[in-house]
């Protein structure tokens, strides 16, 4: 059974390689096993990258559901959190997804279903990058 060290960064590798199903797939199983503010955490970082598959699969309904979902899963945190700097990953994805909530209102009508064509180039989608290694002895 992979660690916990090796289901984040693999997640973090999906994630950063366009593959945001598989990486949310992968971060579930630590999601899982977490607990406290970390399983919230992770909670978050499984709902951006559904966030950006949503995209990929031309739902903006999808896109500013998940997204609305996803960013109190970060409130408190100030700074670097696992690794991460929180704010600038979120400030990334922000002005990522932005064109698609700029939307006319017509466009998250349930009826438009899936499949549309959205104003962002996926090829620009945030990556993460660590600060720090969480699962390092020193972290």
């Amino acid at each position: 059974m992979p660690s916990d060290s090796e289901i984040f960064h693999e997640g973090l590798r999906c994630f950063n390689e366009g593959d945001w199903f598989e990486a949310h797939e992968v971060w579930e199983d630590l999601w899982h096993m977490a607990t406290g503010p970390r399983k919230k955490f992770l909670q978050g970082l499984i709902q951006l990258a559904v966030t950006i598959e949503h995209i990929r699969r031309g739902n903006p309904r999808g896109v500013r559901n998940v997204f609305a979902t996803a960013l109190p899963k970060f409130d408190g945190i100030t700074g670097v959190y696992m690794g991460i700097d929180v704010p600038r990953l979120l400030g990334e994805m922000r002005s990522f997804v932005q064109p698609v909530l700029d939307l006319p209102s017509d466009m998250f009508d349930p009826a438009k279903g899936r499949g549309l064509d959205m104003p962002v180039d996926l090829d620009n989608a945030p990556k993460i990058e660590l600060v720090y290694d969480p699962y390092a002895e020193s972290a």
